[in-house]
């Protein structure tokens, strides 16, 4: 093989591990699109009406709390490694690579729904495990570790 093929599969190779290593990480901000400040604040303004305000604010923070919706779990930690769900609750679990649980959140459905047209959505209920998903805890209530 000439030089150039192995410097192109190389560097094919480092892409590969970068970008699967991304989605396998064990801080599981990394693997959401909520790592990225943007995100997190263009979705409060334009997805989060009927939301609490403290939600919001610990949402703005990078973190996930009780009474968080699908849609912003997913959008801060990404899709969850393994899912079951029936009619009464789901459940989400993230795991290391190793298949070591990091955290299982259950969700369920609200008694009533936020806002006309979101009766069906589903509502953090309970965080099992590491209920900050391997980043370390927030400071203050002000503080984030994802700006």
């Amino acid at each position: 093989m000439k030089i150039p093929h192995l410097c192109l599969l190389a560097l094919s190779a480092m892409l590969f591990w970068s970008c699967a290593s991304r989605y396998s990480s064990p801080i599981l901000i990394e693997r959401g699109e909520g790592r990225k400040e943007f995100e997190r604040e263009y979705f409060v303004v334009k997805e989060s009406m009927g939301i609490d305000k403290r939600l919001k604010d610990v949402f703005k923070q990078g973190y996930i709390e009780e009474g968080m919706t699908n849609d912003m779990v997913n959008l801060l930690w990404g899709p969850p490694d393994h899912e079951t769900s029936n009619d009464e609750q789901s459940i989400w679990e993230y795991y290391t690579r190793e298949g070591k649980l990091i955290t299982r959140l259950i969700w369920k459905h609200p008694d009533t729904a936020r806002l006309k047209g979101y009766e069906g959505e589903w509502i953090l209920d309970k965080i099992e495990g590491d209920r900050y998903g391997g980043s370390p805890a927030p400071t203050s209530s002000r503080s984030s570790n994802y700006n």
